[in-house]
């Protein structure tokens, strides 16, 4: 398989002794550059550079965890934020500003989780029983205080 960019050839070489490695040979005004790769080299420059999802079993844990980690900051930042809109007592206080930093939080919080795919809701976009436990338990927790 022979491909081409503008100075720029990437081959495969299949010739029964170097199998599988990647040729690529540029060539710039007089002079042809040439690197020989193996597929596990290119495998991990496109995971570092983040074009590929990684192969390591650890990194996808870490960030399994992580994104799930975010998502339950995300649902309870607008918890806190629906609360506060709800329940606060404004006619004895200005929570203005409270209030106004709480959503612009979950705003954030919800950019940040924008390209994860879709936890703790159902396909109708309403909350999952989990989540509705968690938002339940929240508000017994707030209860309690």
């Amino acid at each position: 398989m022979k491909d081409s960019f503008s100075d720029l050839k990437i081959e495969l070489i299949e010739d029964g002794i170097g199998d599988g490695l990647i040729v690529l040979e540029q060539d710039s005004s007089d002079n042809i550059g040439s690197i020989t790769i193996h597929p596990v080299h290119l495998r991990y420059m496109a995971e570092k550079f983040g074009l590929v999802q990684t192969s390591d079993p650890q990194a996808q844990k870490t960030i399994a965890t992580l994104t799930r980690r975010l998502c339950l900051l995300r649902d309870r930042i607008d918890h806190l934020a629906d609360w506060l809109a709800t329940y606060s007592d404004s006619r004895h206080a200005d929570l203005t500003y409270e209030q106004t930093y709480a959503w612009a939080t979950a705003e954030m919080a919800d950019e940040f989780c924008e390209d994860f795919p879709e936890q703790g809701t159902e396909a109708s976009g309403k909350p999952s029983p989990a989540a509705i436990a968690g938002q339940r338990q929240l508000a017994i927790n707030a209860d309690a205080k």
